[in-house]
């Protein structure tokens, strides 16, 4: 897990939220392809389809659902301010179907559709995801992409419309973020797929550049303590976690110089 999604991978994995909600498996051999491959990744990336969504799912079209989750952060900490309500509901609103499809697409999975997309929400985290009945699309790595690429490009775009009425969303800021949880799911891919440096770096440009986010975040390369080559991201958008009375900044906050990011990198690593 990279410490950039810190505060929305991890709070939303943390104890009772992997199992909050009795999941049924996928009857559908292709559908389930797509599960396994998220939870191999990820446990608390949980899936179903078909029926009806959840009750207070966040879904495109409810602008309830989506309002109930900025007013639950608003009063959990107002005293971070309005960019964090933003950023923090923003990126929570679309880590989750981000992670689904890049996974996807590096672990040899079919694509999703992501029309009619519900994510169950749990104490102010979206915690899995339901789809409607559908067959999710095969192909090559390079088809299935520009697939993944699509839907996100369609469906953060939406979620965008509908979230700026709602808080003080800045488009480079969205951008950032967004492209900073693209790369934090390539790095989570990373473990079960054959990557190197260079070509980690290069699936990022590829994967920001098919979503229009060309530059809204990047990877950084340092040495760990015991001098094995390491990469981090690169963040353009503070998250300002660090406002709220219980926060402090990020390792990799932009904030933060780049020595200074690479200390705190080395020391948490122990």
């Amino acid at each position: 897990m990279t410490d950039g999604m810190r505060a929305f991978v991890e709070d939303a994995s943390g104890p009772g939220f992997a199992t909050a909600v009795a999941w049924r498996p996928s009857p559908a051999p292709d559908l389930a392809r797509v599960w396994a491959a998220a939870q191999r990744v990820l446990p608390s990336l949980r899936g179903e389809h078909g029926g009806a969504a959840p009750a207070g799912a966040l879904r495109l079209g409810d602008d309830d659902a989506l309002r109930a989750l900025c007013d639950h952060w608003a009063r959990a900490y107002p005293e971070a301010g309005a960019h964090y309500l933003a950023l923090r509901c923003w990126g929570l609103a679309i880590w989750q179907p981000i992670y689904l499809c890049v996974i996807a697409v590096h672990l040899d999975a079919p694509v999703p559709r992501l029309s009619g997309l519900a994510q169950p929400v749990k104490n102010g985290f979206p915690s899995g995801l339901h789809l409607p009945a559908q067959v999710p699309v095969e192909g090559t790595f390079a088809a299935r992409r520009e697939v993944a690429a699509t839907e996100l490009r369609t469906f953060c775009a939406a979620m965008r419309r509908a979230l700026k009425p709602m808080v003080s969303l800045h488009d480079r800021a969205a951008d950032r973020l967004q492209a900073e949880c693209v790369l934090g799911a390539l790095m989570a891919a990373r473990p079960h797929v054959p990557l190197s440096d260079a070509a980690l770096v290069a699936a990022g440009e590829d994967w920001l550049a098919h979503l229009g986010i060309s530059s809204g975040c990047g990877f950084f390369a340092y040495r760990a303590r015991d001098g094995t080559p390491s990469l981090a991201l690169d963040r353009k958008v503070c998250c300002h976690h660090f406002r709220r009375y219980d926060g402090e900044k990020c390792s990799t906050c932009p904030k933060l110089s780049l020595d200074a990011r690479i200390a705190r990198l080395v020391a948490e690593a122990g």
